[in-house]
């Protein structure tokens, strides 16, 4: 039933709006429809210095419906490809494109699968996480918890770490998916359907929560070392007082930046936590650690990079203004962006410009672009398609 009415919410552009009260958590998981799918401005001939090749494209099966604020992560090791659909199953595929083998599963990864040594992780919407063999897909655990799972699993010197959607951070032994430690923080009544996914650095656990905090912990024991607000709750309405840390932090330049939704940019000193700098934006998208710079997409399709040792803005590209836009990446000497009118854009990150663009299907693209070895990349259609893309100079 929630599934239909996800499905009506996200179809009907009438609908500005609605909240969904979580069985059992006592928390509303927010929804509202994104921007329609918009046409890009084109690009004149002086502009267009990479082109996109179509290698490959696999037709996938299922429902593949794009929510707002939650893409789709592709998991790729070596030749193999896994990704997940909206009516719970896990499909393997080679790096051709071909399945290799299918699971049903019990609820549906919101986020999509992680392969680490051998083993392909991943969480549902039922709360349970499951382990299969990587090469047949043979189920080698699960484990109940209780709320459902929305962050990919991350693999981190035998833990694996995810969020759930009550404001629970878990550690489970791979071997088995026994409980190592949990971490909560409090949950506004209003949140995101959306987590940020944990990011460990040199033995820390860094995380946001939906109250716009992030948390720096112990990895062996969960034990807190600092937290820090990467944005206060205002306004005179939940809807307003929404500040989700759902972007994962980003470790790099001696930093960790953190990003919340209708709230601020900001960068914190690894040891202390001590805020470096802070800058209002509204973020959901992970940030970019490119070649030691930083850029971000904003809420509003807005692309930019910051300066990550003062958070000045260097540059800001406007022209994807009001497209909503659902994956941010770099391959090459390019950063990549897609949005829901199913758009692959490639920009110079050294000016903003965008230097290249094609239209993957009519159906918008619900990953982040995954660069692969020779400037080629896969990315996921909401119609299913699994797309293989070269990029090229012109």
């Amino acid at each position: 039933m929630r599934d239909v009415l996800f499905k009506s919410i996200w179809r009907s552009a009438a609908l500005g709006s609605v909240a969904i009260l979580l069985n059992g958590c006592g928390i509303m998981s927010w929804f509202h429809s994104s921007p329609g799918p918009k046409t890009p401005p084109p690009l004149s001939k002086g502009e267009k210095q990479v082109s996109f090749s179509t290698q490959w494209q696999a037709r996938l099966y299922g429902l593949w419906p794009i929510h707002p604020y939650q893409g789709t992560d592709i998991a790729h090791q070596g030749r193999q490809i896994v990704v997940s659909d909206a009516s719970g199953h896990l499909v393997s595929l080679n790096d051709a494109g071909r399945q290799q083998w299918i699971r049903s599963l019990v609820g549906k990864s919101a986020r999509g699968a992680t392969i680490a040594h051998g083993v392909v992780y991943t969480g549902t919407t039922a709360g349970e996480v499951f382990a299969f063999d990587a090469k047949n897909g043979h189920k080698l655990w699960s484990v109940q918890l209780t709320s459902e799972v929305l962050t990919p699993v991350v693999f981190a010197d035998d833990h694996l770490l995810l969020q759930t959607v009550n404001g629970h951070l878990w550690a489970l032994d791979p071997k088995d998916g026994k409980v190592q430690w949990t971490f909560s923080m409090n949950q506004p009544s209003l949140i995101l359907r959306a987590v940020s996914t944990p990011t460990v650095h040199d033995g820390v656990v860094y995380a946001g929560f939906a109250d716009g905090t992030l948390a720096a912990l112990s990895l062996s024991t969960g034990a807190e070392l600092w937290h820090a607000r990467v944005a206060i709750a205002h306004g005179s309405n939940e809807l307003a007082r929404m500040v989700d840390v759902a972007a994962r932090p980003i470790v790099a330049d001696g930093q960790v930046f953190a990003a919340a939704y209708q709230g601020n940019l900001a960068a914190y000193t690894l040891q202390s936590g001590s805020q470096n700098w802070s800058v209002p934006m509204s973020v959901y998208l992970t940030p970019v650690w490119f070649k030691n710079h930083l850029f971000v997409a904003e809420a509003d399709g807005v692309i930019a990079e910051i300066d990550p040792g003062s958070g000045s803005v260097l540059w800001r590209n406007t022209r994807l203004k009001g497209h909503a836009m659902t994956g941010l990446s770099s391959c090459g000497d390019d950063l990549l962006a897609t949005d829901n009118g199913g758009y692959l854009y490639a920009f110079n990150p050294k000016s903003g410009h965008r230097i290249g663009q094609t239209r993957l299907s009519s159906s918008g693209i619900q990953s982040s672009p995954v660069c692969l070895a020779n400037h080629q990349i896969l990315a996921l259609s909401d119609a299913g398609t699994l797309y293989r893309i070269k990029l090229a100079k012109r």
